[in-house]
């Protein structure tokens, strides 16, 4: 009877799980080599024994786990901003300190960032005052004299003469091109508002300064029409016709062909009303 009794306290003691202490550790940002704290972990047997535990980092990013079996064991580590880190470890009798744990930040990739947005309607581009087309409204059949007079520090006078920043214009070129010349007025109607991307207005230096690269104080107020790209190849132009009492008509057409620096216009106008397109001198 004792032996019997002996036997079954043997088995009772062997079907017993071995606890170990206590499972620890640091977790640590593995650049800054700063504690984390508030991260989460968890801890879950690959066999049925104990568990799972899981616990919340202090402020130091130490952690503990108490009356763990032994037995080997899943340690999931995550944090906000971080990877989720995860190692094996084996729980034996007594303390196990798996040590510092270096956790990783989460890598992030930035999808294409796309900004919409309006030019503005002015701005000053060193000693050059340029205007944005697209943001001065006119009207479909509008030519780039229309278009001016809605820019401020721009003016146009009845007989066709434009002024800018108090000044006379004297040249208007087309993409630093010369279009009709010196004749500003002819350039400036006979070129569609639907073509123009920018209008730069800037003092230029006379030719001999451009030549010796001295700046001999004389300049000349000027306007560049910067056309958009997609009508830097290409053919354009209109016709147009009006009749009115006593008498009185007017007709005209302009057609334009452009291929990147030759530049080839066709104007004509007839009327009875006293109206010109070009300079008076002209």
């Amino acid at each position: 009877m004792y032996k019997i009794f002996i036997l079954v306290l043997v088995c009772i003691t062997c079907s017993l799980p071995i606890y170990a202490q206590s499972v620890s550790g640091i977790i640590m940002d593995s650049v800054e080599k700063v504690p984390l704290s508030n991260a989460s972990i968890s801890l879950a047997p690959l066999e049925p024994s104990s568990g799972p535990f899981s616990s919340v980092a202090d402020r130091n990013g130490a952690f503990s786990f108490k009356g763990v079996a032994d037995g080997n064991y899943t340690l999931t580590i995550s944090s906000v901003g971080y990877e989720i880190y995860t190692i094996l470890i084996t729980a034996g009798p007594g303390n196990t300190d798996v040590g510092n744990i270096l956790v990783s930040k989460a890598a992030k990739t930035l999808t294409g960032v796309i900004v919409n947005g309006a030019a503005p309607p002015v701005r000053q581009r060193q000693d050059t005052v340029e205007y944005a087309a697209s943001q001065y409204k006119v009207n479909p059949d509008a030519n780039a004299e229309d278009l001016i007079k809605k820019m401020p520090g721009v003016t146009v006078d009845q007989k066709g003469s434009v002024s800018a920043q108090g000044e006379t214009v004297r040249k208007v070129t087309v993409d630093g091109r010369d279009f009709f010349g010196d004749d500003a007025t002819a350039t400036l109607r006979n070129l569609p508002s639907e073509v123009v991307d920018k209008i730069q207005v800037f003092d230029k230096l006379s030719d001999q300064a451009q030549l010796t690269g001295f700046d001999d104080g004389n300049t000349t107020k000027s306007i560049n029409i910067v056309t958009k790209k997609d009508m830097r190849n290409g053919n354009f132009g209109r016709v147009y016709a009006g009749y009115g009492t006593n008498d009185r008509y007017s007709a005209g057409g302009n057609v334009s062909f452009f291929n990147n620096a030759r530049r080839i216009s066709l104007v004509g106008l007839v009327n009875n009303i006293n109206q010109q397109n070009f300079a008076s001198q002209d």
